[in-house]
């Protein structure tokens, strides 16, 4: 039953929220979406819940939105309005909740999921975290507040993430700051039990021996990624790096709009608060579920999975900005936060 794929309990003043739809990665759905916020609500003005915990059954956080969902519902039935206004008042619920709020994140947390857990005080993640927001595959843009929390990072690496999509693992998260706290996979468990007790979370000394592509190459990625999309791929093409044609190959597999709007969207986001971000993108949403991108996008990844879309325009050296910019004036009411 869909009342199942959100769980929650209370333990020792903490209140427990599980993700419950481990063959699907946990995906989030519009009654989970609506279940989640109301019940934080209560929490929120109920003096005995002193701390939220948050977790997912299986191996993953949450990979994101049900996007399969949204792409099979008929224009009719108002879903994709539905669930986005849903998700995102949720988003800024989770920022203005003023108890703690503890996330774990001990494998995929991608999308959706990083909407559901980023905004709490206290993110831990293990070796085996793997954290992207991979929209831009798919004919869509990084979400949730991404627009808000990417383009804060430093120089060229939030705008990296949004347009590759590129995982990042433990010591990325911890080292860009989007992870707070590092435990072990082993003590990750422990280290749960004592933050329902009521205890500090303690910082493990050493972070694990991970390779980092992004962090080796930190410098060419901040020198990069900054500006147009069309100047990113020039300097990109016309590197000598192996990483730079390495990147250069993966974008043009992405879908052009979506490299433009991300690009566009991070630049207008920088001088914003979250609120004001996820407005936003609200209105740049009920855009781009519309777009034969998405709907193009969708379709060969997550229902005929033939990995091979067809976007339009084709290249990104043909995207005419004007219409980039049309894409964010306001066309519907206001998202209400």
């Amino acid at each position: 039953m869909t009342s199942n794929f959100i769980q929650f309990s209370l333990e020792n003043n903490t209140g427990i929220i599980n993700l419950n739809r481990p063959e699907v990665l946990n995906a989030l759905n519009l009654e989970m979406a609506q279940r989640f916020h109301q019940q934080l609500k209560e929490w929120q003005n109920n003096p005995q819940i002193k701390r939220v915990l948050l977790k997912g059954k299986g191996r993953a956080l949450c990979a994101g939105a049900d996007i399969k969902s949204l792409y099979l519902s008929s224009k009719k039935n108002n879903l994709k309005k539905k669930f986005f206004q849903m998700e995102y008042k949720l988003n800024n619920a989770i920022n203005e909740f003023d108890k703690p709020y503890l996330s774990v994140w001990n494998g995929i947390v991608m999308g959706g999921g990083v909407g559901l857990s980023l905004y709490g005080n206290c993110r831990m993640v293990s070796e085996i975290a793997k954290f992207a927001m991979p929209e831009t595959a798919i004919g869509f843009f990084p979400d949730v507040g991404a627009s808000y929390f990417l383009s804060k990072l430093d120089n060229g690496i939030g705008l990296f993430l949004g347009l590759t999509g590129k995982v990042c693992n433990a010591k990325d998260l911890m080292a860009f700051g989007l992870a707070t706290h590092y435990s072990p996979q082993e003590l990750i468990g422990k280290a749960v039990e004592n933050y329902i007790l009521g205890e500090e979370i303690n910082q493990q000394d050493q972070l694990p021996a991970l390779p980092s592509e992004i962090l080796t190459h930190k410098n060419f990625i901040e020198d990069t990624f900054m500006g147009n999309i069309q100047s990113i791929m020039n300097k990109l093409k016309n590197s000598s790096l192996s990483f730079a044609k390495k990147i250069y190959g993966h974008l043009l597999t992405r879908c052009p709009m979506s490299l433009a709007v991300t690009a566009e969207l991070l630049h207008l986001a920088k001088s914003k608060n979250l609120k004001k971000c996820l407005k936003m993108e609200y209105q740049l949403s009920q855009h781009m579920v519309y777009r034969e991108d998405f709907i193009n996008g969708v379709d060969s990844a997550l229902v005929s999975k033939t990995n091979s879309p067809v976007w339009s325009p084709s290249s990104i050296y043909d995207i005419d900005m004007n219409e980039v910019k049309k894409l964010f004036q306001p066309h519907i009411e206001e998202l209400d936060l």
